[in-house]
């Protein structure tokens, strides 16, 4: 395999977001541009059970997980790219609820189970998650509509985290008992009949504005920064009150999801949750197992030591990864340390997992 000079790459990436990163620094500031981008914003559909009474909304703080949970997550199908860029910004989640997800391979038993539109969902092009626990229900319980190799890091990260957030319990932010938006509803209504989305009224009234009961809803206040928010053109209120296209999570969207899902992030130990090597299951590229009180990870050429089970946690990621090295050939799923951050080799490249330490 050709080698990968990760100095380069790290330099190049740098330049990049100098150039097509607009974002402020501050998560509380919102980006000058993101009203217009609200008019051009894709916005996923609630998912609920076929059964399930929609009004009956009381159902929501039942569909949360445990918390410490390991909760399994599976790709059904989608190239190596997107399957990455899910995974990188999926686990943004676990840096403030205490639960973990583990990535299994195809064939292996999930508790969240991923589509990308193509193959067997090609017609499938909007983006969507069921609620919660309701995604051990459904055989394809997430899917992501609009991903494919063009699409920029931003929509990534947008996308994906708002859908694991749903995938988490979180309802639409705009839905929110005490958000009070004074929407235009006939300005509403005409914008949603038309494409992508060519909703009838019924599903703008049920994806816009019917709000959930206070005594059902975890939310306490109102957050116009959520990643759960719907974006909104200043056209689509009476007051012309407007909200961008939020990116990432705000700060209630931290303080929020650690509690309800209380505790350490860290778990009981390095193999807590992973599931006993299994020589009849096929594993894919980032599946962990443990093997004779030992914990292992794929990767491309074979399995990875990751050291021994413990009951002690260690909270440093970069724990027993070697640092970069320009003479060793890389393969899929091998990670490395780089400058005091932690990245793992992708089919296309490097992927940052975040400073050491973490």
């Amino acid at each position: 395999m050709k080698k990968l000079n990760l100095a380069k790459l790290v330099l190049a990436t740098s330049l990049s977001v100098l150039f097509f990163n607009c974002e402020k620094d501050s998560e509380d500031i919102i980006e000058t541009n993101q009203y217009a981008d609200a008019k051009a914003a894709h916005v996923c559909i609630e998912k609920w059970d076929a059964n399930e009474n929609n009004s009956k909304a009381a159902s929501v703080k039942s569909k949360e997980w445990q918390a410490g949970q390991t909760i399994r997550v599976k790709f059904l199908n989608g190239n190596n790219f997107v399957q990455s860029k899910v995974r990188q910004y999926a686990v943004e989640w676990e840096k403030y609820a205490n639960i973990k997800f583990e990535w299994v391979s195809s064939n292996s038993s999930a508790n969240i189970k991923i589509g990308f539109k193509e193959g067997q969902f090609a017609n499938e092009g909007g983006s969507w998650s069921y609620l919660g626990t309701d995604s051990n229900d459904h055989a394809h319980s997430m899917h992501f509509g609009w991903f494919n190799n063009n699409t920029s890091d931003t929509e990534f990260r947008r996308t994906t985290i708002h859908e694991f957030g749903h995938a988490l319990g979180l309802i639409h932010e705009h839905q929110n008992p005490v958000a009070g938006i004074n929407w235009d509803k006939e300005a509403v209504y005409a914008y949603y009949a038309g494409p992508p989305n060519n909703w009838s009224r019924a599903q703008v009234d049920h994806n816009l504005f019917r709000r959930y009961e206070a005594n059902i809803s975890n939310y306490s206040t109102y957050d116009p920064l959520s990643i759960m928010h719907y974006p909104i053109p200043a056209e689509h209120t009476t007051d012309g009150v407007a909200v961008g296209r939020n990116t990432q999570l705000s700060a209630t969207d931290k303080s929020f999801i650690a509690r309800i899902y209380p505790g350490s992030n860290t778990g009981g130990g390095n193999c807590d949750g992973v599931a006993e090597y299994n020589s009849n299951t096929s594993y894919s590229v980032g599946d962990k197992v443990t093997y004779r009180g030992t914990l292992y990870q794929r990767t491309a050429s074979g399995w990875n030591n990751l050291g021994a089970c413990d009951s002690t946690p260690n909270n440093d990621i970069c724990a027993g990864v070697a640092e970069y090295n320009s003479n060793t050939s890389y393969s899929v799923g091998d990670k490395v340390t780089y400058n005091g951050t932690l990245y793992q080799r992708t089919a296309s490249g490097w992927n940052n997992l975040g400073a050491c330490g973490n």
